[in-house]
């Protein structure tokens, strides 16, 4: 007998007591927590942050109405819980932002996930059209000249789907792992 199957005729023969075959559900209540005020951050930088550094700078620069609480989850990933909801939209709005010269990805707590599994691949940011035709300086051709990068979010235009000025300023989820076209 090789060693292979040696070892699939011990695994054969482990069993779980009753004890250990028990299941432990989870009651609906249990699983309400608070994540509409919170964020899940990650700094994407290959060195460690200063975590402390971060915290104070952060909340010196977000201006806040109300307090932000840091939880270090590893790996330069952290939790923002915050006070406010119009804190947390401000924040949110006002992507992207970058400490120590690093992308600060941020995404929306969604409570049934994992957190070791929790993907940064996406971001927002705005771009700018510079120079084109003043009749492409619409909603319609921002759209879609940005489309090529990401999916959309908003092009600035007036009500009536024009922009005039020296650029065409659109919003647009990029993938970051993907180079930039």
């Amino acid at each position: 007998m090789n060693a292979a199957e040696e070892l699939a005729k011990q695994w054969e023969t482990l069993h779980l007591t009753k004890e250990e075959s028990l299941c432990f559900h989870v009651q609906q209540e249990a699983t309400r927590g608070h994540g509409n005020l919170c964020i899940v951050g990650k700094e994407l930088v290959e060195k460690s942050v200063n975590s402390k550094a971060f915290r104070v700078t952060l909340s010196q620069v977000w201006r806040l109405e109300g307090w932000v609480k840091f939880k270090e989850l590893g790996d330069q990933c952290f939790l923002l819980e915050f006070q406010k909801m119009v804190d947390k939209e401000k924040v949110l709005s006002g992507r992207p932002w970058f400490f120590d010269r690093s992308l600060l990805a941020l995404q929306e707590v969604d409570e049934t996930i994992l957190i070791n599994v929790l993907q940064f691949a996406y971001e927002s940011f705005w771009i700018q059209l510079h120079n084109p035709p003043l009749a492409t300086m619409t909603k319609l051709f921002g759209e879609a000249f940005a489309s090529s990068i990401g999916p959309v979010i908003r092009v600035e235009v007036s009500a009536n789907g024009h922009a005039w000025g020296r650029c065409l300023r659109v919003r647009v989820v990029v993938d970051l792992h993907k180079p930039l076209m």
